[in-house]
Formats: C-alpha cells, structure tokens, sequence
C-alpha cells in the first residue's frame, strides 16, 4: 500500500507544475488584447454619438411609425378578441335558448301525457260510479220483481187452498 501511495503523489505534482506554467502564458496574452480592446472601443463610441445626431429625426420619425404600428396592432387584436367574446357569449345564449327549449317541450310532454292519465282516471271513475248505480237499480228492480211475482204466486196459492165453490144445482123439471 505505501508503494501505491508514493506514485500517486508523484505523478500528481508532475501535472501541477504544467498547468502552472501554461496559466502564466494565457495571462500575459489576454492583457495585450485588453488594451487593444479599450482603445478601438473610445473610436466606435466617437463614431456613434455622430451617427446619432445625423440620424435622430428618421429614428424618432421610424419609432413613431413602429408606435403606431404597435398601437394599431393591439387595437386590432383587441378588436379580435372582443369579437371573439362576442361569439362565445352568442353560442352560449344560443345553447341555453335551446336547452330552455328543450325543457319547454319536456314538459310541455309531460303535462299533456298527465292530462291524459288525468282524462282517463276520470273516465274510469265515471264509469265505475255509473256501474255501481246500475247495479243498485238492477237490485232494486229484481227486488220489486221478485216481490211483486211472490205476491202473485201466493196469491195462487192461497186461491188453491180453498175449497172449490159448488156449483147450485136445479132441479130438473120433469
């Protein structure tokens, strides 16, 4: 173990030295390019401020035109929007005038197939008072036959049981 140890740190102080030469060389590079950079960057902003005063007009005229192309751009998109809304809110009031229709005719069903069941309970009732009235004339009128028949019957009755009448009989002249 101790001789796997001693190689490590060998090779690791090998690559150390290196890199730290290379990182020195870089440095003294990029300070040269800094200073190059500075000075061309003080000439552009020259150039600039120039350019500007010469073009300010057409850029306040050009971002005036962009403004309002902006503005007319959110207008119109507004615009659609609302449009859009409007649609949506139209379809919906078209959907409930027809669920509201469809509920309308639903029970508009209803109430005519319950004024029919009504119409019939009626019938029927009607029908049964007039059945039961029948049947109590029906037995009064079998009541009264019977009566009247059962008088005449006994009548009969009492007639056979009396003795039959003689007839007189005259004497016969000789």
């Amino acid at each position: 173990m101790a001789r796997t140890k001693a190689k490590s740190k060998k090779k690791t102080t090998a690559k150390r030295a290196v890199k730290k030469k290379t990182a020195t060389r870089k440095k003294a590079t990029a300070k040269r390019k800094v200073a190059k950079k500075k000075v061309t960057k003080r000439k552009v902003a020259k150039k600039k401020v120039a350019k500007k005063k010469v073009t300010t007009a057409a850029a306040k005229k050009k971002a005036a035109a962009a403004k309002k192309k902006a503005a007319a751009a959110k207008r119109k998109a507004a615009a659609a929007k609302r449009k859009e809304a409007a649609a949506r809110k139209k379809k919906a009031r078209e959907a409930a005038a027809a669920a509201k229709q469809k509920t309308r005719e639903r029970i508009a069903a209803a109430a005519a197939a319950l004024a029919a069941a009504k119409a019939e309970v009626a019938a029927a009732n009607k029908r049964q008072a007039l059945i039961l009235k029948m049947a109590e004339k029906k037995e009064a009128a079998i009541a009264s036959f019977v009566e009247k028949w059962s008088k005449k019957e006994m009548a009969k009755i009492e007639k056979a049981m009396k003795p039959a009448k003689r007839k007189k009989r005259r004497a016969k002249k000789k």
